[in-house]
């Protein structure tokens, strides 16, 4: 295995690679993800099921799950698998009704006789993107529709990948099942995407579409949101962890991390810098040895010699300087003070604290949710929660009496923009004051 060694990480020649990969996922997608969308918009079931035939090498009749399907899962899923969905569904909960507790509806009177308050709405119809090409993803039935059903969303539609047998998982549909979620959809990729942005004769349109995928289904996301008929989590593509970690981390902790985060698939970002270049070569070494006992080695080996960056760092500081700007998805704090340390950071999907916040504690169960923003959309997006499922409306109310406390402004902005009906607006609510200024 080339792990990508060096001094300092500002000369990396793979520095410039791991910065433009938020780029290199979507370049040369958009054309194929607009050749989908424009079948299925046209045909709708039928390109549905052509793709998937192309695509997943599944012939599909019907790519609804029937009820019969539901409960023949329950008896392929062990007792243990149901203990830990119950496990994972109730920190999870806990944590969105949490969230759903800090929206206020606050009333504000901006003027005696001016009130500006908000409500909160849920969105009505959301789409649920559960992965499933390479690995099976219950927990993101559970990430994606735990704070849906919190919020109050009417219509919930699931899509997810057919195994080559046709069928989902049963762990899946169980997942489903215990949240409630009846719609649920054998379609994967772009082809999924598409079906709940325009709506099938099977699949219904929805207004909003969540959930993590390959770079296929984060382009067609982003390419539904092009279209202005659907809106979007955040481009969660392809999987990234980022550890910032000095001497005193255990070596094999990080390499273990590593190596969780790179099983996902081979275009996976896996990135460690250290102010301790001998940390760094046992993290290394670790990998080295014990990537080979897992059956997932081709996509750990893969995704950290296409996209691994192990890098020394002059300081603490130069390290969160450099996770500031790359943003990536995960990112582990293993140093001394690691909570002043995690403070600092403010371009994340989500913040790992400490040695034994392992990665694979979010991704399945401390109840922080693992549908996370990618290729440095964290910068200006957040992880998936109750607030994007709910939209907010504003209100406002003025009496006579407040709105002529703002007749002055409002005449001054209308005569600085050159529109002279806003001021008209206002003013016919006055015109039984026959000394009122004529409009020009």
């Amino acid at each position: 295995m080339k792990i990508i060694k060096l001094a300092k990480f500002k000369l990396d020649k793979n520095y410039t690679k791991i910065m433009k990969r938020s780029g290199e996922q979507y370049s040369g997608l958009f054309d194929t993800v607009k050749n989908i969308f424009n079948e299925v918009c046209q045909r709708g079931d039928i390109a549905v099921k052509e793709y998937t035939k192309q695509f997943d090498s599944v012939d599909l009749k019907n790519f609804k799950v029937s009820k019969q399907e539901i409960q023949e899962a329950y008896t392929k899923v062990d007792a243990n698998y149901v203990k830990a969905l119950e496990q994972s569904i109730n920190n999870i909960t806990l944590v969105c009704k949490q969230q759903i507790r800090d929206i206020k509806n606050t009333v504000i009177e901006t003027q005696p006789g001016v009130r500006v308050w908000q409500k909160w709405n849920p969105i009505e119809k959301v789409g649920l993107y559960v992965p499933g090409g390479r690995a099976l993803y219950p927990s993101s039935v559970l990430m994606n529709a735990i704070p849906a059903k919190v919020a109050g969303c009417k219509q919930i539609s699931l899509t997810t990948p057919p195994q080559k047998n046709g069928n989902i998982a049963p762990e899946i549909l169980v997942a489903a099942d215990r949240l409630g979620i009846n719609k649920i959809f054998k379609i994967g990729g772009a082809q999924a995407i598409a079906s709940l942005v325009y709506g099938t004769e099977t699949v219904p349109k929805v207004y909003k579409i969540v959930g993590p995928g390959n770079a296929y289904v984060a382009t067609a996301k982003l390419y539904g949101l092009m279209s202005g008929e659907i809106s979007i989590d955040s481009p969660a593509g392809p999987s990234e962890v980022f550890i910032i970690a000095d001497e005193t981390a255990d070596p094999k902790f990080i390499a273990a991390d590593l190596m969780a985060d790179a099983e996902h698939g081979p275009d996976g970002a896996s990135v460690l810098i250290s102010t301790s270049k001998k940390l760094i070569e046992k993290v290394v070494e670790e990998i080295e040895n014990k990537a080979k006992q897992f059956k997932t080695q081709n996509n750990i080996t893969n995704s950290i010699e296409n996209y691994g960056l192990f890098a020394i760092a002059k300081s603490t500081d130069e390290a969160i300087a450099f996770a500031n700007e790359y943003a990536p998805e995960h990112i582990q704090i293993m140093t001394k003070n690691a909570l002043i340390v995690a403070d600092k950071i403010y371009n994340a999907g989500s913040v790992f604290v400490g040695n034994y916040t392992c990665k694979s504690a979010g991704d399945y169960a401390s109840g922080a949710n693992h549908v996370l923003p990618t290729g440095g959309s964290a910068k200006t997006f957040s992880g998936l929660s109750v607030f994007d499922f709910m939209k907010r409306i504003e209100y406002q109310q003025c009496s006579k009496q407040g709105l002529d406390r703002l007749r002055n402004t409002i005449n001054t902005f209308a005569d600085v923009e050159g529109l002279p009906a806003h001021k008209y607006s206002c003013g016919v609510r006055f015109n039984n004051n026959k000394t009122y200024e004529k409009f020009s």
